[in-house]
């Protein structure tokens, strides 16, 4: 879990160096991208409590979508403080 965890904030610390962030201002916006995805994954919900008819595929879909942006969401929204 630890290698998944440190991989995704790898990932997303040098999409965020080549947006062009500078270095000081990584940790900040790593948080308010992690909260961004945790809200944007509610919208993956919404469909699947309107239409009632949707092909099960995509009702597989938008569960895939919404479990990834959460779990991503959270592990860039919230770091583990270690005890020292």
């Amino acid at each position: 879990m630890q290698h998944f965890k440190s991989r995704i904030r790898q990932l997303a610390e040098q999409y965020l160096q080549r947006a062009g962030v500078p270095q000081m201002q990584i940790t900040t916006q790593l948080k308010k991208t992690g909260g961004w995805l945790i809200l944007g994954s509610s919208l993956l919900i919404v469909p699947l409590l309107i239409f009632e008819h949707m092909p099960l595929a995509g009702k597989i879909l938008l569960q895939l979508g919404y479990a990834g942006m959460m779990c991503v969401g959270v592990i860039l929204a919230f770091e583990e403080e270690n005890p020292s």
